[in-house]
């Protein structure tokens, strides 16, 4: 097989330091500064005349780097710019600053750099404390959920409780169970908190109600405090009233068991005229012939009227009908009683017979 060819630059290479043997071959005292100036100079020719491409090369890497210099100068200078506060991390104590990031350098900008005291790897993050083998944590996180109740907890850690709960998932109303919220209000709710309505089938949802805010121990204890002082905690309903009494002003009727009776028996007596002015109106022409009562009237009608319908006497009737509700109603209103009705059957006679010597009158002027 052919030998493989080195390459251009190794040949360059061991050109110029065979070129450099040859010619300091022989030559006396080359340990001397004298001979070690001529080789370094020997040496440095040889290398400023090689190949147009190694040139080329090196000035690609110069322009490189430069360029790199001037991003960094140029990011500096913005900074500057913007002028932006100064931030300090800072850790809790006890922590050990390499297992946290480095908030500048996440942004990039850490100009500590090897001498920062903070982590500059992500996956810091991901490391946790190794586990022990010969311990069982779960009795420990058991007990603890055990111990802990909404009072040792803020808003997001009670929401992401609430959520984490499988339970109740299944509610169709939109209505908070009371039992819920008394126990997140009182600091009873926790892990294993179990509603008096049914437990997991309560038919009400255990979710945070939207706009809920939780209050912490202090502002539960400084509103009960004030609430205990707060003089409607004492305050009873003959003073409530009294002070009531007070608000009223001009000229009013006082409460005594007399105005009081007929107050209450114009309350009836009003109600009563309601309730009878809404059956009139709901008694429609269904209504009227399945109740059946309407057989017997007409029957009556026929045997009074001789088969003639008289629309003029229905509306009289009807019109006096209206004319006695209202009266009614202004009387109720106004707190007075109306005469009883009197002669109100004898008024459609007196109405017949008024009505008779006309129709003979017609009769015979008829006739003639």
């Amino acid at each position: 097989m052919p030998k493989k060819e080195k390459p251009a630059a190794a040949k360059n290479k061991a050109t110029a330091s065979k070129i450099v043997e040859d010619r300091t071959f022989g030559m006396k005292n080359k340990k001397g500064a004298q001979a070690q100036r001529q080789i370094a100079q020997m040496t440095s020719n040889l290398k400023g005349s090689g190949s147009a491409e190694q040139k080329k090369k090196e000035a690609e890497k110069a322009a490189r780097e430069k360029e790199k210099k001037a991003a960094e100068d140029a990011k500096k200078e913005a900074a500057l710019l913007l002028a932006r506060p100064a931030q300090i991390q800072k850790i809790p104590f006890g922590v050990d600053p390499k297992t946290v990031v480095c908030i500048f350098w996440r942004k990039g900008d850490c100009e500590k750099g090897k001498k920062c005291k903070f982590a500059h790897d992500l996956s810091v993050e991901r490391k946790t404390e190794k586990k022990n083998l010969y311990t069982d944590e779960r009795k420990d996180e058991e007990e603890t959920k055990k111990q802990e109740t909404s009072a040792d907890w803020d808003e997001e850690k009670l929401r992401s409780v609430v959520l984490s709960k499988k339970g109740n998932q299944k509610s169709t109303t939109d209505k908070v169970c009371k039992y819920f919220v008394s126990a997140i209000e009182d600091g009873k709710y926790g892990w294993f908190w179990i509603c008096p309505n049914g437990g997991d089938k309560c038919m009400y949802k255990h979710a945070l109600p939207p706009g809920f805010i939780l209050k912490t121990k202090e502002q539960r204890a400084a509103e009960k405090a004030l609430l205990d002082k707060s003089p409607l905690k004492t305050l009873t309903l003959e003073d409530f009233l009294e002070s009531e009494r007070h608000k009223l002003t001009g000229t009013l009727t006082p409460v005594t068991p007399e105005t009081f009776a007929k107050w209450k028996q114009d309350r009836l007596e009003k109600k009563a005229a309601e309730e009878q002015l809404r059956k009139a109106k709901e008694n429609t022409g269904r209504a009227l012939f399945e109740s059946g009562k309407w057989t017997g009237e007409d029957e009556s009608e026929d045997e009074g009227d001789d088969d003639v319908f008289n629309l003029q006497r229905l509306r009289r009737e009807t019109e006096a009908i209206q004319k006695r509700k209202e009266e009614e109603r202004l009387a109720a209103q106004h707190g007075y009683e109306l005469p009883p009705v009197e002669g109100q059957a004898t008024e459609g006679a007196e109405d017949d017979a008024a009505e008779a010597p006309t129709a003979a009158t017609n009769g015979e002027a008829a006739a003639s």
